[in-house]
């Protein structure tokens, strides 16, 4: 029983409260073009924009060396909170533009440089259609 992972409930539908403004995460004319939901097994705090990747048991936070090989690369729409021996089934993106300073990569220190970062990874992405854009300020 300890091993035993229960879900948490991840409402879709806000039924109390206003519409939050749009942020900047999708980019281009096009926007996401596909979203599913899925199982993520890790638990922790992932924001909206959060890079996932295919694990084992479901989708884990995003790593630069398994971005290369991994079969399934999504980024999260919105924020949820997992607990100790819980999982919950979240909506993502799979294709679409987004924009490259939105997108949170797990694997980022306070040291690195984002947009070196972004440049490692792009090439791996856009093979998944998922395609970042530069967004001029």
């Amino acid at each position: 029983m300890a091993d035993e992972k229960k879900q948490v409930e991840f409402r879709l539908i806000k039924t109390e409260g206003t519409v939050p403004p749009p942020d900047e995460l999708i980019a281009g004319n096009k926007g996401a073009v596909y979203t599913d939901i899925v199982k993520i097994s890790a638990s922790g705090t992932f924001k909206r924009g959060t890079l996932l990747m295919a694990g084992a048991d479901g989708y884990v936070a995003s790593t630069q060396e398994g971005l290369a090989t991994a079969t399934g690369i999504c980024i999260l729409c919105d924020d949820i909170t997992i607990g100790e021996n819980e999982f919950a089934e979240v909506p993502v993106y799979f294709e679409g533009e987004f924009n490259d300073a939105c997108v949170i990569l797990p694997f980022e220190g306070e040291d690195d440089d984002h947009d070196t970062l972004i440049e490692a990874i792009r090439e791996p992405l856009r093979k998944s259609k998922i395609f970042l854009r530069h967004i001029h300020e």
